[in-house]
């Protein structure tokens, strides 16, 4: 069983997916006015076209993202004109921003928890579901805005401009799906209007098409296996479900960090930088490496946003553990109205406690530094953390634990392919085609962690760049399967 989607209207259905050609020649059309209009009509372009951008997916929900704009920007200047009430006026708006974001995301996840315990005690009463359509891109402007009255609180100055504030909250390259963006890493952006950047803006082009390599090439290659073992993984043998897995892990990788690297690379072809939010984190030989290198503005979100406000490292060990916990539990919940979720975001925490303490343990051993310098132990650590991450990735994938433990029992059955039709389900082409494409997330962490493909861009002269461009053009039209969705448009 496939997990359902998060939202009544189906997001295949979005008008300007960013593999859409309305996308691109929506983008284009952005950026040949961008270039050349006056530079004080860059502000109002951009906030109009990022409503656009938006608003061509369900238009009511643009009164949405406005008043939760409009409310965070005057509440963030309360805050400096009545330094008294400051923290009221911080706690009103956080209420009042999660309070959106529980009822559209998490209202009938938590109604149905309400009546399971109804029904347990006995009771009658029911609680009815609400036909509600889940925001697209709420959970991150929400954080967003979030972040930027914390940090007006916490005594960075409030930006005067309502305009300008409007779009950074709304700016359509990192909208959707993150990066999520501190308000002071794209607002003096905004305020300075960048000049032409020629090295900058060929850049962008070259990371925006490693983007689509990433999601067109092989997120949407790898899919078909990956879903099919999902299914019904008991027509799979122990290897195919094994790489059916597989193929999650890279799809997952591949087509989030190839939303990001397109949003990135439309933001610096317009003039402005994004901050990376993947480092490659495939190659990590810890948990804590892992998420210093996967969905980083969200783990430094949660770093500085709940982990610290809850103690942090401070208070000893035991709190210590407590918090990295916690704060990895909630960090599942955001992900998704599902215990699937929790589950995953549990399963990190107690990673994270149990490398924590492991360092700990090792560094009143004398020699245990040392080994942990070699390569040897590197690689054994890599492979521990990356079966633990597979295995919290078929939590996050399946639609309820009876589907992840379908999955798990058949990954680590005690007589690998036994079963029956253990072998049936298995298609030679469909399994081969899966490995191909696993091969080819490898050497992208490969090439892309030493940056070849960045410095190529950068030192090869325009015709040869040129050629490059084309050839990775030519091979997304050669190897795409269809208009997908990208998997964290459902969050």
């Amino acid at each position: 069983m496939l997990r359902p989607p998060v939202t009544a209207v189906d997001v295949a259905d979005l008008r300007m997916l960013f593999t859409s050609l309305t996308f691109m020649l929506f983008h284009v059309a952005v950026l040949a006015m961008r270039w050349t209009l006056p530079r004080r009509a860059v502000g109002p372009l951009l906030l109009a076209s990022s409503y656009v951008f938006y608003l061509s997916w369900q238009p009511v929900y643009g009164l949405l993202i406005a008043g939760m704009t409009v409310a965070s920007w005057a509440a963030a200047r309360a805050m400096e004109r009545a330094p008294r009430h400051k923290g009221r006026i911080l706690l009103l708006t956080v209420v009042l921003v999660l309070g959106l974001l529980s009822y559209f995301k998490y209202i009938n996840f938590f109604s149905a928890q309400v009546t399971a315990l109804l029904r347990a005690a006995g009771s009658p009463l029911r609680l009815r579901h609400i036909a509600v359509i889940l925001p697209l891109a709420i959970s991150f402007y929400s954080f967003e805005v979030i972040s930027y009255v914390i940090d007006v609180y916490r005594g960075e100055a409030a930006e005067p401009s309502l305009w300008e504030f409007a779009l950074y909250v709304s700016y359509y390259p990192h909208l959707i799906a993150g990066p999520i963006v501190r308000a002071h890493e794209l607002l003096p952006q905004l305020r300075r209007r960048p000049v032409w950047d020629g090295a900058l803006f060929a850049d962008g082009v070259f990371i925006m098409l490693v983007g689509y390599l990433k999601k067109m090439v092989l997120a949407d290659n790898l899919s078909p296996w990956a879903d099919e073992v999902f299914a019904d993984p008991k027509h799979y043998s122990t290897l195919g479900v094994w790489f059916g897995v597989i193929a999650y892990t890279g799809q997952i990788y591949c087509d989030f960090s190839g939303y990001t690297d397109i949003a990135r690379g439309a933001s610096m072809t317009l003039g402005y930088t994004l901050p990376d939010n993947f480092d490659y984190p495939y190659l990590s030989a810890s948990p804590t490496e892992f998420w210093r290198r996967w969905h980083m503005t969200l783990s430094r979100w949660l770093r500085d946003y709940l982990y610290i406000p809850l103690g942090g490292n401070r208070g000893g060990a035991v709190r210590q553990y407590r918090n990295l916990f916690l704060t990895m539990l909630l960090g599942g919940l955001w992900h998704g109205a599902s215990w699937t979720f929790v589950a995953w975001g549990a399963l990190h925490g107690a990673l994270l406690m149990l490398h924590k303490g492991w360092g700990t343990l090792l560094s009143r051993i004398a020699w245990a530094g040392r080994a942990q310098e070699t390569a040897g132990y590197r690689v054994i650590a890599w492979a521990a953390t990356m079966l633990a991450v597979m295995i919290g990735w078929v939590f996050f994938r399946a639609a309820d634990f009876g589907a992840a433990a379908a999955v798990l029992s058949r990954m680590f059955q005690a007589v690998p392919g036994a079963g029956a039709g253990a072998m049936s389900g298995d298609r030679p082409a469909a399994l081969g085609n899966a490995m191909i494409f696993t091969a080819g997330l490898v050497l992208l962490h490969i090439f892309g962690r030493g940056r070849v493909g960045l410095e190529a861009n950068r030192v090869l002269p325009p015709l040869g760049r040129s050629v490059m461009w084309a050839a990775i053009v030519g091979v997304c039209y050669l190897f795409s399967r269809s208009n997908a969705s990208f998997i964290y448009f459902q969050f």
